[in-house]
């Protein structure tokens, strides 16, 4: 860790994951949403008959990729679960070392000499536990940016497809940009995850 105390430090990364967690569920409703429009974009498309016909299909890979990113923020959740406890507990080893430091330099004890060493073991060992939940989290975020840039190409896609929709094709645009709204949003709180994630392991260091 840095100049900062191990405490400071820690308490900072805690707030950092709950940052994380907190973007999470913005990404999951974000998923739930496209997953709702491409419902309603397939009822919209069979309205629309023959006019709509090339946009049937885009509506089942919108339904696809949001399934896949509702069920990878799901995965992604509870991976979270994990590093909020792993979190808590640096944060807990370091107040404990700190608390074990200050009554050292009061008595000079050996037993408290021998606490400081077990704990110091403990707190590393923690923070590396945390450091590699970074690490697997991260994949699972790239795994994301990656279906959210199928989303904008489906987006431009769609709305080509919804010009030839007819009186049908303003719904249709709607939908698009909604797509093209929604993964914005997505990539925007990835993005925001992965900035906290490296503010996390720069301060493990």
């Amino acid at each position: 860790m840095t100049n900062k105390s191990k405490v400071t430090l820690a308490i900072e990364n805690f707030v950092r994951v709950a940052n994380i967690v907190s973007n999470l569920d913005k990404i999951l409703q974000e998923a739930k949403n496209l997953s709702l429009t491409a419902k309603n974009a397939r009822v919209v498309a069979l309205r629309a008959g023959d006019s709509a016909y090339g946009f049937k299909p885009i509506t089942n890979f919108i339904d696809e990729f949001s399934e896949l990113t509702i069920k990878t923020t799901k995965n992604i959740s509870l991976l979270s679960s994990n590093l909020f406890a792993i979190a808590l507990a640096v944060v807990r080893y370091s107040e404990f070392q700190q608390r074990l430091n200050t009554a050292f330099e009061i008595t000079n004890h050996r037993d408290i000499a021998q606490l400081q060493h077990q704990g110091n073991i403990d707190l590393l060992r923690t923070m590396k536990q945390l450091e590699s939940a970074i690490t697997h989290l991260e994949s699972y975020f790239e795994d994301i940016l990656k279906q959210m840039r199928s989303a904008e190409y489906i987006a431009v896609t769609s709305r080509v497809e919804a010009s030839n929709a007819g009186e049908f094709s303003e719904s249709l645009q709607s939908v698009s940009n909604f797509i093209t709204s929604a993964a914005k949003k997505i990539k925007q709180a990835i993005n925001d995850n992965l900035k906290e994630m490296n503010l996390i392991r720069g301060a493990l260091r």
